[in-house]
């Protein structure tokens, strides 16, 4: 009986841990990026910017959203 009476506290709080692991797993794949963008903001200077290091990280991005 104890179980029924917390349904409805566990199907919103369900709903909403599945949206927000959602969520960080769509905008979380820019987290990488942010210390590379502000070295380059603050030194002006992009000679540290590493095309392959974008790749990598976008296609580990991509694959983990596909699994």
């Amino acid at each position: 009986m104890e179980a029924e009476g917390l349904d409805w506290l566990l199907v919103p709080l369900h709903q909403l841990v599945s949206w927000g692991a959602a969520a960080a797993m769509v905008f979380g794949g820019v987290v990488p990026y942010v210390p590379q963008y502000r070295d380059i903001r603050r030194t002006q200077n992009a000679d540290g910017f590493s095309t392959y290091v974008c790749l990598v990280l976008l296609v580990a991005n991509i694959l983990r959203i596909l699994f």
